[in-house]
């Protein structure tokens, strides 16, 4: 039997199998190259986040006594000057319209409950104060203005805000609620002692 043998030259095959693997090299430099330059013109963003730890609690007995429905219209008005002269015609005027709860009452670590005798007690209280203030609404502000307004700076609504929030303001709903202030810390401080001594009297004495 014969067999038959078919001859192959050797330097096509090592030809095509040096180019293949030049062929690769080329396309993994021209990768790596690629890879480079995009790398330069790519940007990441960033978005920073504050943690914050509490460090500590301090428990606040405030007493809500009184809870008062307050709404109304904060008003700002304002006039441009030139040179501390007043323009006429600049005249800016805005208003908000605003609405909240605001909740009076006493640091009730400040109570002093004393006994003068078996059945009577002294009870001692400390000046109001504001609490605070429960879900405050403010509608955005309304402006009106004359020919030459473009010269008065516009009002801070942040400011105006703050205004109708002001410990000066608190103090004006305590002095006009001061009797319901008063009857109210009597119910509250009655009812505590009544039911340890339901025959107790009770005088108070409320801070000037």
């Amino acid at each position: 039997m014969k067999f038959f043998r078919a001859k192959v030259r050797l330097w096509p095959v090592l030809l095509i199998i040096s180019l293949g693997i030049a062929a690769l090299g080329t396309a993994f430099v021209s990768g790596g190259l690629n890879a480079l330059g995009l790398g330069s013109l790519l940007s990441s963003s960033s978005n920073e986040r504050d943690s914050q730890v509490v460090q500590a609690v301090t428990r606040v007995q405030e007493v809500a006594l009184v809870s008062l429905h307050i709404e109304g219209v904060a008003r700002h008005e304002s006039t441009g000057e030139i040179l501390g002269v007043a323009v006429p015609a600049s005249e800016k005027t805005t208003l908000i319209q605003y609405k909240f709860n605001a909740k009076l009452g006493i640091d009730g670590s400040q109570v002093k409950i004393e006994k003068n005798s078996p059945s009577s007690f002294r009870v001692t209280i400390p000046q109001f104060v504001g609490i605070g203030f429960d879900d405050p609404v403010f509608e955005d502000p309304m402006e009106s203005s004359e020919a030459l307004s473009w010269l008065t700076p516009a009002a801070v609504q942040t400011r105006m805000i703050n205004n109708i929030l002001s410990d000066e303001n608190k103090q004006k709903y305590i002095a006009q609620n001061e009797a319901a202030l008063q009857e109210q810390t009597k119910t509250f401080y009655t009812g505590i002692i009544a039911g340890v001594d339901p025959d107790a009297e009770i005088v108070f004495e409320f801070a000037k």
